[in-house]
């Protein structure tokens, strides 16, 4: 395809439970952005038709993995209208729409080098409210509105030709059609009858069409978008006109299940998607503001989102999930007239290596360091570092799982006189990843314990200290406090522990430290003190810690800190929203907490932990099940 690449603006907008929507601008060349459809390919990447107003042009953009490619698929006069997209098998995309100087229904599809494009319809005005579908042969479906005769259309390739039928002929039946086919490729379509003012539907098993109402309460069923769930049943988002609101109906296989998702101006451009769980996912304008919103059901009730709040946006939205259940959706900005696209899901962000430096000579055993890898919608992110003698890593050893960024090599995985290349992959709770760069460095024969450096400096929730070790890696250390007299305040740490955090301090008070360490024989060897170092006079924080272990596979320890006594609530909650444990529920003293959840019985995946008070709210993502390195 000739495509433009476009230089997108990427803005972040924060929602509910620390998820992020990464929302950018695809198309912004002239007056464009109208009737968008989208579609997910195989590889999460998502692809758009819509028309351009400025110069009427049916326009297609594919995300390439860094960037937008753009082009025009049709420019013979005013084409592109009410644009409905679908992905073959290929991924080759085929877009129905309405050709508005013909008043044709027209169809393009993508080969692999070029669009084949054909008129489908040209008997009348044809064309309004296209919706395509391809069936398990790969060959196009459209519902459409007949606007010369006010009728409901349907045409199936079918293999050669076109078979065009009027489905019903009732005055102004078909308005704002949607068509999904089920798994015995019979289609489902809902729409409007402006005459009644109501939602209908209509579906066939391959000989004669079913026509039932759906909502009558007038006027309702205008904006219809239509999906099936996994076991065939037709679920409906529409505008309630009368009511100015957002409904939802669904088909319980007896009769039909109507609802109001959202209650107050809203439901313009709506466009629905069902997930894996059959939930479904609508997004639609909220009049009131004028922004793009997102609702989900979450097994017992909405969970409704702004999705961008920049200007006036959200007109003609259409939604799609990629393999990890994230919305995608397509929509029009009219204060800008530009072409947008949301989507809730993102790699981990970009991070380098620290230390030890590119092609060091180490005089340990070395501690490597990276930056913070985020997670756009703040999950968990892991790290797998990998190391080889091998620059191509062929072969390498890997360290997977690993929270922090960092970690401490020790005599047993390293041999002295030999260089290694390092480099650390970041994952999220979605297993999407990000690699640093490689680098290198060298150990020497002479490593062994020669000294440590300590130092202490008051936190939060204690003091801190954190040393580091020159020499052999010791096979333990413990933390002592005193100064004539020391006594152990931290237990037995391992040998590759660089920090650890003194929670039983006073404000106001006094402290020195030492450190013990201990090697592979049993020797023991104490290093410091420090300084003596003061606990500023200041009262604790609300905190909640991070759950450890994370990833976990059978228990977890969550500890928390409150200002004052309170009442709190500190539960567990999936990534629909239901809660699956309760850790700790009522009044509490002040001070520090610790509880732990039992989740060996949890489905591998992603929760949160959330504690609550009166006053506010706090949270934490933990991962049941060990992360596998790749």
């Amino acid at each position: 395809m000739k495509a433009l690449n476009l230089v997108i603006m990427l803005v972040m907008a924060v929602v509910a439970l620390g998820d992020t929507w990464m929302i950018e601008t695809v198309d912004a060349d002239g007056n464009t952005g109208r009737f968008t459809s989208l579609a997910i390919d195989d590889s999460g990447n998502s692809h758009i038709s819509y028309y351009k107003h400025s110069s009427s042009d049916l326009m297609y953009a594919a995300w390439n993995g860094s960037s937008w490619d753009i082009e025009a698929v049709d420019t013979t006069g005013e084409v592109g209208k009410y644009s409905s997209l679908e992905l073959d098998s290929s991924d080759h995309p085929c877009i129905a729409y309405q050709d508005s100087a013909n008043a044709d229904l027209k169809y393009a599809a993508w080969n692999g080098a070029s669009w084949e494009i054909e008129t489908v319809d040209s008997d009348g005005w044809v064309g309004d409210y296209t919706s395509l579908a391809l069936d398990s042969s790969g060959n196009p479906h459209i519902s459409y509105y007949d606007r010369s005769n006010s009728d409901l259309k349907y045409a199936v390739w079918n293999g050669a030709s076109w078979d065009i039928e009027t489905i019903g002929s009732a005055n102004a039946l078909g308005l704002y059609c949607s068509l999904e086919l089920d798994d015995a490729d019979h289609p489902h379509i809902s729409h409007y009858f402006e005459t009644a003012g109501d939602l209908f539907y209509t579906t066939t098993s391959g000989s004669t069409w079913l026509t039932m109402a759906v909502d009558v309460d007038y006027d309702v069923g205008l904006y219809t978008s239509l999906a099936l769930s996994s076991t065939g049943n037709p679920s409906i988002a529409y505008y309630d006109w009368t009511n100015d609101l957002l409904k939802y109906a669904s088909w319980n296989g007896v009769s039909w299940d109507l609802e109001t998702v959202e209650n107050v101006n809203t439901g313009l451009g709506v466009s629905l998607i069902l997930d894996d769980n059959d939930n479904p996912h609508i997004s639609y304008i909220d009049e009131n503001t004028m922004d793009l919103k997102h609702a989900a059901w979450n097994g017992s009730s909405w969970d409704i989102e702004t999705v961008d709040s920049q200007d006036n946006v959200g007109y003609d939205s259409s939604i799609a999930l990629d393999d990890f259940g994230n919305p995608h959706i397509s929509y029009l900005s009219v204060t800008g007239f530009d072409l947008k696209h949301a989507v809730l899901n993102q790699s981990p962000t970009a991070f380098s290596l620290l230390s030890p430096a590119d092609g060091a000579t180490v005089d340990d055993y070395p501690l490597c360091d990276w930056e913070d890898s985020t997670d756009p919608e703040s999950e968990t992110i892991t790290y797998d570092l990998w190391y080889s003698t091998e620059a191509d890593f062929d072969p390498h050893e890997e360290l997977t799982g690993l929270i922090d960024s960092e970690y401490q090599f020790s005599d047993a995985e390293l041999d002295p006189d030999t260089t290694y290349h390092w480099k650390v992959v970041a994952t999220d709770g979605y297993e999407e990843t990000w690699s640093s760069e490689t680098w290198s460095f060298y150990v020497p024969d002479d490593v062994g314990l020669d000294g440590v450096e300590l130092a202490a400096a008051p936190e939060d929730d204690g003091m801190l200290l954190g040393w580091s070790i020159s020499g052999d890696l010791p096979a333990g250390v413990r933390v002592l406090r005193g100064v004539d007299d020391p006594v152990a305040v931290s237990g037995s740490l391992d040998g590759t522990t660089r920090r650890w955090l003194d929670r039983d301090v006073s404000p106001g008070g006094s402290y020195v430290y030492w450190i013990e360490a201990t090697d592979s024989a049993g020797q023991v060897q104490r290093f410091g003190p420090t300084a003596a170092v003061v606990v500023p006079e200041q009262t604790q924080r609300l905190a909640l810690d991070e759950p450890y272990p994370n990833p976990a596979n059978s228990r977890v320890s969550v500890a928390f800190t409150l200002p004052q006594a309170q009442r709190v609530s500190l539960s567990v909650y999936d990534l629909a929203g239901r809660r699956v444990a309760v850790l700790s529920e009522g009044e509490l003293p002040a001070g520090r907490h610790t509880v732990n959840w039992n989740c060996a019985a949890a489905a591998a995946g992603v929760y949160l932990l959330r504690l609550e008070t009166q006053g506010a709210a706090l949270s934490r993502r933990v991962v049941v099940g060990r992360v596998v390195g790749r």
